[in-house]
């Protein structure tokens, strides 16, 4: 009877012992480094795939939960989000950001990096692992290359990832991965477009009417009949767009007289959109199906065209970042303001872009500092 008793107590320290193995297997922690290369210029990670695509396994539920933060994700800022967020711009704004390279079950591996901007570059970047519960994956890390190490909480909430990141009590490194709480939305997989000098010279020219005093800045699903049909008057009081193109739908003078048929070719052709109803807003009337505006002129700014980006996930959109330049007597041109453009670019060559979105840069980007 002892001797069965004993048996049972050794099986019991063995199974218990078995179950403490398995705990520590599932939430090992992969050693931190700051090895180069795991980035490329576009901020995209050695392993970078497709963030919707889920990996095969028993429970596929979890993994369906996990897998789609699997990719990049940028710290959020307060300032000019939509550029910072650009991988294209990483060169310039420099990142912060986590890397999700593997998701298995609730099972995540991934890094987190921190690079410079122009013109240091300095980087640092640690690779993390653990076991998502409740939302929430706790983890340790180290950076070797800096010399520091501390513990990172992620909470993944909805379309941001929550990070809670602290370092040891130790005297901190000068540089490295920061301290703190942040929020981390989704990298815009981008990469720059290299143009002609006509074709560049061609999409100024289709930008031009853009400017301040022509164009107010609108946000996505944003325009109204009053943007669109103030736009296309102004553009045509001023001589931006040339009354010309559209012959004897055009009348000019004093006034410029032109078919409601004129506006809608403008504004189909700017914005592949249609106005609701046709009537006279801040320039000009409206009368029996015809516009007229007094022939004016003056200085607008003229746009100068530094970058145009495509959205690699999303191959017909586009972002233009432009500056206003203006003409100062004695001083020659300088910079007024930098818009951020979206467009969408259609398979009818003879169309063109379209704009869908117009935003003030609120820091405009100093490319001197990357183009050289």
């Amino acid at each position: 009877m002892k001797r069965l008793l004993l048996m049972l107590l050794l099986l019991s320290f063995a199974h218990l012992a078995g179950g403490c193995n398995d705990t520590i297997d599932t939430t090992e922690i992969e050693p931190a480094s700051t090895a180069s290369g795991q980035e490329d210029q576009y901020g995209q990670g050695a392993n970078s795939g497709n963030p919707d695509q889920a990996h095969p396994d028993s429970d596929g539920e979890d993994t369906a939960a996990y897998a789609r933060y699997r990719g990049d994700w940028k710290i959020k800022v307060n300032r000019d989000e939509d550029l910072y967020r650009m991988t294209a711009l990483i060169e310039y704004y420099g990142s912060t950001g986590i890397h999700i390279a593997e998701v298995n079950q609730q099972e995540i591996q991934g890094s987190i990096h921190s690079v410079k901007g122009a013109p240091s570059y300095r980087q640092a970047e640690v690779a993390f692992s653990g076991v998502i519960e409740e939302g929430v994956l706790c983890t340790a890390y180290e950076d070797l290359a800096w010399g520091y190490a501390g513990t990172m909480e992620l909470k993944f909430e909805g379309d941001h990832i929550v990070a809670k990141i602290t370092r040891d009590g130790f005297e901190p490194s000068m540089w490295g991965i920061p301290e703190g709480e942040f929020v981390f939305v989704r990298a815009a997989a981008t990469e720059r477009v290299e143009l002609s000098e006509s074709e560049k010279a061609d999409l100024e020219t289709f930008l031009r009417p853009t400017a301040k005093g022509i164009m107010e800045p609108f946000e996505e699903d944003a325009l109204t009949d009053k943007i669109m049909i103030d736009f296309a008057c102004r553009s045509l009081a001023l001589g931006i767009i040339d009354p010309r193109a559209f012959e004897d739908r055009v009348v000019r003078g004093a006034d410029i007289v032109f078919a409601e048929s004129v506006l809608d070719d403008i504004i189909n052709r700017y914005f592949n959109s249609g106005v609701k109803e046709h009537r006279a807003y801040e320039i000009g009337t409206y009368k029996k199906g015809r516009y007229s505006v007094p022939a004016l002129g003056g200085v607008t700014e003229y746009p100068q065209l530094q970058r145009l980006l495509r959205d690699k996930e999303h191959p017909d959109r586009y972002y233009a970042i432009v500056d206003y330049l203006l003409e100062y007597p004695g001083e020659g041109r300088k910079l007024n303001y930098q818009y951020l453009i979206k467009l969408h670019k259609s398979n009818n060559a003879s169309h063109g872009y379209s704009i869908k979105v117009i935003k003030e840069v609120e820091d405009p980007i100093n490319f001197a500092l990357i183009d050289y």
